[in-house]
């Protein structure tokens, strides 16, 4: 079982999320925008986070950046999903530290590869 962090604006997805993760035996948690995210990954400490880019407050470019230069949160595997699926915005978010990229509209199963994935890297 995994500790995943979702955090995106749309609540339709942080449900969508949640339901689909929780019935596999997860434990989720999720925030709004950026900003919330970044206090809930300091305080709960998940094991993977799901990560939108466009959002208010404070977007995934930031939450990212923040994330990944906290000795705390850097080593958290952070997948990112997003309608912005550009050349542009990947190559930035990869080198930002993103372990994988997913663009919106997206197939469960491939979200779900992507988390596990992260998980094994993450745990070695």
């Amino acid at each position: 079982m995994a500790r995943i962090l979702v955090i995106d604006d749309d609540p339709d997805i942080r449900g969508l999320l949640t339901t689909y993760f929780q019935g596999i035996g997860h434990q989720v948690f999720v925030a709004e925008d950026g900003a919330h995210g970044i206090g809930v990954a300091a305080q709960r400490r998940p094991d993977v986070v799901i990560l939108d880019v466009d959002m208010p407050v404070l977007n995934g470019h930031s939450t990212l950046h923040v994330m990944k230069n906290d000795p705390k949160m850097s080593a958290i595997p952070v997948v990112v999903l997003t309608s912005r699926d550009d050349e542009l915005t990947r190559e930035r978010l990869h080198r930002a530290g993103c372990a994988d990229f997913l663009g919106k509209p997206f197939e469960l199963n491939a979200l779900d590869l992507a988390v596990a994935n992260s998980l094994k890297t993450s745990r070695g």
